[in-house]
């Protein structure tokens, strides 16, 4: 579907147009200097995501966070043409607290806005929310916030919470897919266990949650390019 984008001649007009409704003096150049940077971060993303789909459950995590970063950055660019203005807004943004090596709980477990980066500028900018430094954000909570789950969340809880109005599905799809990359990537014993002991009351969700997200996201920030192209006419 991103190959609507793949074009440089398209790509510099839809930008173009973008960076004229922002009223920049600066719109052509910019336009031109973003495009090839907005058709790789696309192409970088798909790598990912298509590379997601083919690979075993152990590391789809790492696949899917990277690859909703890169397409993340990309619609950063439609709607600032500065973007990165410096290098503290490369950073995950988030991070997570060292975890317990005995009782952990993944429903349970958080993780806590910094200062900088992707996180705070990517909510800001397209979803025009503001979070706070230090604000934390539960697993358990993040999950009742993707749709697709709530039959899991009757089943297993027997009820659903009242979600957040304040926390974005999008925002709710990157952090937990950043906790999940933390931890496929520096909790290998507590993660294989997950994946091979079914113990735990966390494995249905964060598997049912992998397929939904990698599914969802693309489509979700396709329709955000598109929609923005569509308020230009």
């Amino acid at each position: 579907m991103w190959e609507v984008f793949y074009s440089s001649n398209f790509t510099q007009q839809f930008l173009l147009d973008r960076y004229k409704q922002e009223g920049r003096e600066d719109a052509e150049k910019k336009s031109y200097d973003n495009c090839y940077p907005f058709m790789y971060y696309l192409q970088h993303g798909k790598k990912f995501y298509d590379t997601a789909h083919e690979a075993p459950l152990a590391i789809k995590p790492v696949l899917l966070f990277y690859g909703n970063v890169q397409l993340l950055k990309a619609c950063l660019l439609t709607i600032h043409a500065d973007y990165p203005e410096t290098s503290s807004v490369l950073a995950h943004g988030v991070s997570t607290r060292k975890r317990k090596k005995q009782n952990y709980d993944f429903f349970k477990d958080e993780v806590k806005v910094q200062k900088h980066g992707l996180f705070t500028y990517f909510s800001e900018k397209m979803f025009h929310v503001k979070h706070a430094y230090g604000e934390k954000f539960c697993m358990k909570d993040l999950l009742e916030h993707i749709e697709e789950l709530t039959p899991l969340f009757e089943l297993y809880f027997k009820h659903v919470n009242e979600r957040s109005k304040h926390t974005h599905e999008v925002v709710a799809h990157y952090l937990l897919l950043y906790n999940l990359s933390m931890i496929c990537r520096y909790e290998t014993e507590w993660w294989y266990d997950l994946l091979h002991s079914y113990s735990n009351d966390a494995y249905p969700f964060i598997v049912q949650f992998l397929e939904v997200t990698k599914h969802k996201i693309p489509l979700y920030l396709y329709h955000y390019l598109l929609d923005s192209k569509k308020d230009q006419d």
